[in-house]
């Protein structure tokens, strides 16, 4: 017997005897209930299809109570606020701006800070809309991890009018208004596997946010980061470089595509990782970038030997290939 959730499509499958918010746990979903806390009608729910008994009675249609119903015939049931395994609620914040500071490359780390009782929740790799003073919202990776509390951090690259503004808005003001967290490129569970981390310019935001919740957790698989720039000068202050040097599974490479003649590598970072990692067989793959430079370096590895299904970055979602 199944039951299916709207909006969501969730689709349940029902032991015999079970009550609809009893099955939706048991499956791992987050639902709106308040039962032990005497709240009731918070798993309130729509039927709109099928039957259920509730308290004895048979109901094939309006509000029933997720917490009693029991189903006898596949079920279309309206519940709003279920979220599925790993999936996290969007949610608004008024966070204080606790620090805006240059770190090189034309690039300034912001921190904000949730407010008390209200830790922000998201999973490394996310991201955060900021509400700007025209009544736009701009998207920026988050570079911390869900291990650091209250305190969120941002890279700002502060090369265009609008990233200019939205710094001098928050140094004003002082708050920033925020939802998060969005986007599906994240680490709800650590893979059971290498990492190959691949950055260019501020998307090492969100490769620092991998790194530093690896970290926290103890990952112990080889984790490779590959952070590229097209100038020397374009990389900037990383906090915890100095730390991550001496983690013995993490290997840091940094590249100029631009403009060789530096200490370091040059070239592409497709390039790099493919002299590196012979084998991209048994590698999970997350890239941050220009759509162009996601999907050349998707087509790259592809060919290189990696399947595509290895490589994630939130480019694939908001602006998908043809």
């Amino acid at each position: 017997m199944r039951v299916t959730l709207q909006p969501s499509g969730a689709v349940l499958e029902m032991l015999p005897g079970e009550r609809i918010l009893e099955a939706a746990q048991r499956l791992g979903y987050e639902c709106p209930n308040s039962c032990r806390n005497g709240n009731c009608h918070v798993c309130s729910a729509l039927l709109v299809e099928g039957r259920v008994t509730q308290d004895g009675t048979v109901h094939d249609h309006g509000e029933i109570y997720a917490c009693l119903a029991v189903p006898v015939a596949d079920c279309v049931v309206m519940w709003d606020g279920v979220l599925a395994p790993g999936e996290l609620p969007v949610r608004k914040l008024a966070c204080q701006v606790v620090e805006c500071a240059e770190v090189g490359g034309d690039v300034w780390r912001v921190t904000l800070r949730a407010p008390a009782g209200k830790p922000p929740r998201y999973h490394a790799g996310q991201y955060l809309m900021i509400n700007r003073d025209d009544g736009e919202k701009s998207a920026f990776s988050m570079a911390s991890a869900p291990e650091a509390g209250r305190d969120l951090e941002i890279h700002v690259l502060a090369r265009e009018s609008s990233a200019q503004n939205l710094l001098a808005q928050l140094q004003r003001d002082g708050i920033a208004h925020i939802e998060l967290p969005f986007g599906d490129t994240h680490l709800a569970e650590l893979p059971d596997g290498p990492l190959v981390l691949i950055a260019a310019g501020t998307g090492m935001a969100q490769m620092h946010s991998l790194i530093e919740h690896c970290r926290a957790r103890g990952f112990s698989h080889p984790v490779h980061l590959y952070w590229g720039v097209r100038r020397p000068e374009d990389f900037y202050e990383i906090k915890h470089w100095d730390e991550w040097k001496r983690l013995p599974n993490l290997h840091l490479h940094k590249v100029v595509s631009d403009l060789c003649g530096w200490e370091g590598r040059c070239g592409m970072l497709h390039q790099a990782v493919c002299e590196d990692i012979r084998d991209l067989k048994p590698i999970h793959v997350y890239g941050s970038g220009s759509p162009a430079m996601i999907y050349a370096t998707l087509d790259a590895l592809v060919e290189a030997g990696m399947d595509a299904h290895q490589m994630r970055a939130d480019v694939f979602a908001y602006a998908p290939r043809g």
